[in-house]
């Protein structure tokens, strides 16, 4: 006898489906038992119809008050939220109530990831193109001309973002919105003649900077919350708490003391400005690392990054440790820096000192209060008549600047009389 074998073969068609969920409008549960209040009965008199039309826009308007609120909110199209909702509670006396735009009728239904990358490539270059129209005002010709032609690369890129989405029902009225963002951004960057002058570089840049770091970051923890707590809330509490260290407090306030061959009490603040400076030491290498982990969240976010890439990490690795050793050298060079511009304000003789966090030196007229010869000095020979950068009194002696052996003059504080002065070429009387 022969065996068969039989084999059922079954077809099987594969398709690529998107993941991409549609965002799905929001609805309240409320309570309809107040409706036979405000719904006019078969029998009422015609000359009744007025007070119907009242009671039913009081209704109406107690309903969108949210006064007749069960509880209950639910996502979904209204007939599948309004039977959910039934199901759930049991009850026939209810119904929804919109609580966003998607619910009206002809609303377009866009995807959540769809919907987020328009918004940033319609947003992103609208803010670009603020940045390069502010940059255009004070930028020579050809600057100008490069700036232009960038702001309006910007501007293609968000009509064509905001056409093929489309942002409304039509081409025509998402050509509409287009032109309507188009008109406000060159009327916010280069303002309105005679009403506003448009905003400033530095305006556009710090807004530029604060959009970029906030998209960045949101994106970067949009799946791992703990990244954003890693890459802004644990810096953050960190440079606070290695900024208040002994060791740190006064770093800089050190090395400016050493460029000026001061004593750690004649550069003496308060801790609130060894604090600021600490911080201003740290910030910079902050915001490095923050820069590095919001363009990784962008990046990341739109697939140009894959997961566990070497290519990118390491690439995200050399570009921290550029950013860090920039900062860092600019960070250690602001002390000298700022100690160089008070040696060329004592030599020109012109100008205001620059402060340095507390530390803050003045022009000073210096009055002997007892003859010459008996004056105890230490770095020079103080000249009557001629104003002194002053950084104060320290361990009973006047630290002045000598500008002649450009080193600090010291002379015992009981034998002079300071009277502050406006500038250095202005001499004293």
């Amino acid at each position: 006898m022969r065996k068969a074998t039989q084999v059922i073969v079954y077809d099987r068609m594969l398709r690529r489906d998107k993941a991409d969920r549609t965002i799905q409008p929001e609805w309240q549960l409320h309570s309809t038992e107040a409706r036979a209040w405000a719904t006019p009965s078969a029998s009422a008199p015609a000359w009744s119809k007025p007070i119907w039309w009242l009671r039913k826009a009081l209704y109406l308007a107690a309903v969108r008050m949210g006064l007749f609120d069960v509880g209950l909110r639910v996502h979904g199209s209204q007939s599948a939220a309004l039977d959910l909702a039934r199901g759930i509670t049991a009850r026939n006396d209810v119904d929804v109530r919109p609580l966003d735009g998607r619910g009206r009728p002809g609303t377009l239904q866009h995807g959540e990831d769809a919907l987020n990358r328009a918004l940033a490539l319609f947003l992103g270059p609208m803010a670009a193109a603020i940045l390069f129209l502010v940059l255009s005002r004070g930028a020579s010709p050809l600057g100008a001309v490069i700036s232009w032609l960038a702001a309006f690369a910007c501007t293609g890129v968000a009509w064509w973002t905001a056409l093929t989405l489309p942002w409304a029902r039509t081409w025509i009225r998402s050509a509409l919105f287009a032109l309507a963002s188009t008109v406000l951004t060159v009327f916010f960057a280069l303002g309105i003649p005679g009403l506003t002058s448009g905003v400033t570089t530095t305006q556009a840049v710090v807004m530029a900077g604060v959009g970029y770091y906030t998209v960045g970051l949101v994106l970067l923890g949009r799946r791992w919350k703990w990244q954003v707590l890693a890459a802004s809330v644990l810096p953050l509490i960190a440079t606070v708490v290695v900024a208040a260290l002994p060791l740190t407090s006064r770093f800089l306030h050190d090395i400016y003391a050493d460029e000026l061959s001061l004593t750690s009490a004649e550069t003496g603040v308060s801790g609130i400005w060894q604090l600021a400076a600490a911080v201003k030491l740290l910030w910079p290498s902050l915001g490095a690392v923050l820069f590095i982990a919001a363009g990784w969240g962008i990046l990341r976010y739109f697939h140009f990054i894959r997961p566990r890439s070497f290519t990118a990490g390491f690439g995200a690795t050399v570009l921290l440790a550029a950013a860090l050793t920039m900062t860092v050298s600019t960070t250690l060079n602001s002390p000298a820096a700022a100690a160089d511009k008070v040696k060329q304000t004592a030599v020109r003789k012109t100008g205001t000192p620059p402060s340095y966090f507390g530390v803050s030196p003045e022009w000073t007229c210096v009055v002997p209060t007892v003859p010459t010869g008996k004056l105890t000095e230490k770095g020079g020979t103080l000249k009557a008549g001629e104003p002194y950068v002053s950084f104060g009194i320290a361990d009973g002696q006047v630290v002045l600047w000598n500008r002649i052996t450009a080193e600090p003059l010291r002379v015992a504080a009981d034998q002079v009389r300071l009277i502050p002065q406006r500038g250095g070429a202005l001499g004293c009387e």
